[in-house]
């Protein structure tokens, strides 16, 4: 074939222009990298967020983060797609043509016009569909023959891609889940609700028919490698109605996802131009019309819709669908300015004869249609000097000008909707912020609660002390009935000689009576002092009631210290208090000290009152009894019944003593217990710095007081979490701009 020349300064300029996508190719590809970065930030910001909605305690923070639309995560998926589209476009060494148009439109002609390639390679089939997959031509100069390179499925791609669509598309049951499944079993029938459908009906029959009866023909190459092919074995492999030698049909383009094919076109210096041979639209076969729409989004630069007008022609529903198909697949792209309509004018001789009318026609009833394009041509696809002349160097002089204003309208728009995601992140992040705030502030929680203590702690001290002061003299029972026990126990134990007998035995032993009644005193004196030992510990007891009042008060106030010991609780504040806590500190020690028991007041008091019961205060006395004889007076007997009755005497006098002493002390424990916490809460919540001091050492502890605070902790690490989540998303959010 004669070889166009063509224009050497588009050819430069087609390649710059190919040059300088490719340089912001590699910008897209940093905003798909930030934009994944930003994609998994938020993913992971909402996972916390359930289990922070699942955990908080702080419900206000839950609503706010409630309100955060994380839809803008489909939004960003959907964005990567396009910006994957465009990575892709911009990548492209080559300016891609892609020719579409419905069957036997003179589709193939145009492309075998185009690439000087023979109707072996590009079939242009009177009859059917003659094109069975997706070819993309290449331009390569110096080729003296084409070559192919074929790429087949993977069988789990032929699966998922080719034969879930149909299962799925026309409702059949029981889709198979490998290729081997799907030879074993034949596919189920069509539904009712399909059958009443042409379309359907067709579809299912190139499942079946194709797909299903010839699976053991093509099967293998599912298995195999992309191969090389001479121009020869071309046909095999793209060609719908190719044959063997016996006759029988070739099928094995129903295994090849994809044939690229390199030959010299028969022009010079066009640049690095290739084109896209799409099956003939309005073939029922599902998976291609599937692969158009993904061919024209992912590979057009350029598209060529083909149509030959046929007698009594109209722009009708079918062209204006062919339309929208490409319209939908580009979605931002701007058709209107990367297309253009041929209409395949014929002669004389040839099917439909000479069409230059309805040609002109349509050409000028196209206006009044949706169909957008930027030319209308009309050419006979046949002859190559016309395609050249009136499509192809029309079209790469349309490139030349308009391609980059093009591309920069669509780069343009996915800038506008990467800035406008950029926003509603920053939007939706802005709330993240918003509801983190004051969130497991632990200073601002800390001092309700210590103000709450406060309150309570005061009030609470203040009321036991009032109490305390109104029965301050009145009688403390439990000590009054202790120390009537012990009166009662002084007269009813048997401390005194029993006889006369008794004192003789002792008389004898020391041989003086004198000698025998002082150790009587002795003896009963120390008797005596031990029925008040007790009394003292009793009084101590008395008192330490009154402190377990206000260590309960403290303890209701102090959480998990309420583990200690009542008592021991005291000195267990008293250790862990800080130094620098001098009046509670001083506090809990005074009370924790306070003893009676230690001071032997009681002993004392009855000490004081029985000095009868001494030796040195009480000499035996024998009185001369009236009426005696001088014998009987001194008789033993006599004298022993004098110091029988002596002693029972000062028994008598000491118990007596003590208690009347003893009563007048009953009401002691309460007016000591008043003024021991009267001294206590004085220190603890009067003193200058006592109030100060309780917030040290409460800030220091409040983990092991109040629920809230450990609560709060885990908060704190739930907000430092989401922090860390959320300055994340705008960290990588930022990076859109740069």
């Amino acid at each position: 074939m004669e070889t166009i020349q063509t224009n050497t300064r588009r050819n430069k300029c087609i390649n710059t222009f190919i040059q300088q996508r490719q340089r912001f190719g590699v910008r897209i590809e940093r905003d798909r990298a930030n934009l994944e970065a930003c994609k998994l930030a938020l993913i992971n910001l909402k996972n916390y967020q359930s289990e922070f909605a699942a955990s908080s305690v702080n419900a206000v923070s839950v609503e706010r983060l409630k309100e955060i639309d994380f839809e803008v995560i489909n939004r960003i998926s959907n964005l990567l797609n396009v910006l994957e589209k465009l990575h892709y476009r911009c990548t492209r060494n080559t300016i891609n043509i892609a020719v579409v148009g419905y069957a036997r439109q003179g589709k193939s002609i145009l492309l075998q016009s185009l690439t000087g390639l023979s109707n072996q390679v590009i079939p242009d089939g009177s009859e059917g569909y003659c094109t069975g997959t997706i070819s993309k031509i290449v331009h390569q100069p110096g080729l003296q023959e084409a070559k192919a390179k074929v790429s087949f499925y993977s069988p789990k791609e032929f699966q998922a891609q080719v034969l879930a669509p149909y299962y799925e598309t026309l409702d059949l049951d029981e889709k198979p889940v490998t290729v081997e499944e799907f030879a074993r079993t034949p596919p189920p029938s069509l539904p009712l609700n399909k059958k009443d459908s042409e379309f359907d009906k067709a579809r299912y029959g190139h499942l079946r028919k194709d797909y299903y009866s010839n699976i053991n023909k093509y099967r293998h190459l599912l298995e195999s490698p992309p191969i090389e092919i001479a121009e020869s074995e071309i046909a095999r492999y793209i060609t719908q109605d190719a044959s063997d030698e016996k006759g029988d049909k070739i099928v094995d383009y129903l295994a090849v996802k994809e044939v690229e094919i390199f030959c010299s076109f028969p022009y010079k210096e066009i640049g690095q131009i290739s084109l896209l041979d799409l099956p003939g639209l309005g073939d029922t076969n599902l998976i291609e019309a599937k692969r158009l729409i993904k061919i024209l989004s992912e590979e057009a630069d350029i598209i060529l819709f083909v149509r030959r007008p046929e007698p009594n022609a109209v722009w009708g529903e079918a062209h204006l669908k062919l339309y929208q198909i490409a319209r939908d697949a580009l979605n931002n792209f701007p058709l209107s300015k990367s297309s253009f309509m041929i209409l395949n004018r014929t002669r004389n001789g040839v099917e439909g004869g000479d069409n230059s009318y309805r040609c002109q026609k349509l050409q000028a009833e196209l206006k009044q249609t949706p169909i957008r394009v930027a030319k209308c041509i009309i050419a006979d696809c046949s002859n190559s000097q016309e395609v050249f002349n009136e499509v192809l160097e029309p079209i790469l002089n349309d490139l030349v000008d308009n391609v980059e204003s093009i591309e920069k309208q669509y780069r343009q728009e996915c800038e506008q909707q990467l800035n406008q995601l950029h926003r509603n992140i920053s939007i939706e992040l802005d709330k993240a912020s918003l509801a983190l705030t004051r969130y497991g502030d632990e200073d601002l929680l800390f001092e309700q609660l210590f103000e709450q203590f406060w309150h309570k702690l005061t009030n609470d001290l203040e009321n036991l002390l009032a109490q305390l002061k109104e029965n301050q003299y009145s009688l403390d029972q439990e000590f009054a009935e202790k120390v009537k026990n012990a009166i009662q126990k002084c007269r009813t134990d048997k401390i005194i000689p029993a006889s006369c007998e008794e004192i003789a035995e002792r008389r004898h032993l020391f041989g003086s009576y004198n000698t025998a009644y002082n150790e009587f005193l002795h003896e009963i004196r120390s008797n005596f002092l031990s029925n008040f030992l007790s009394l003292d510990e009793e009084m101590q007891h008395s008192l330490d009631n009154r402190k377990n009042l206000a260590v309960k008060i403290i303890k209701s106030h102090l959480g998990e210290f309420a583990s200690s010991q009542e008592i021991d609780f005291l000195r267990y504040i008293y250790n862990i208090l800080p130094d620098n806590a001098s009046n509670l500190k001083l506090a809990f020690q005074k009370l924790y000290d306070f003893d009676v028991s230690n001071a032997g007041r009681i002993i004392r008091l009855v000490r004081i009152n029985i000095d009868t019961l001494k030796p040195d205060n009480s000499k035996l006395s024998l009185s001369e009894p009236i009426n005696l004889s001088e014998k009987q007076a001194k008789s033993e007997f006599h004298i022993e019944k004098q110091i029988l009755h002596l002693l029972q005497q000062l028994y008598q006098q000491a118990t007596d003593i003590s208690e009347k002493a003893l009563n007048q002390i009953v009401s002691e424990p309460s007016t000591d217990a008043y003024f021991m916490l009267e001294e206590f809460v004085d220190r603890v919540i009067r003193t200058k710095n006592a109030k100060l001091e309780w917030r040290i050492f409460l800030r220091k502890e409040s983990s092991k007081i109040w629920s809230e605070f450990r609560e709060i902790q885990q908060c704190v690490q739930q907000k430092q979490t989401l922090i860390a989540l959320v300055e994340r998303a705008k960290e990588v959010n930022g990076l859109l701009f740069k």
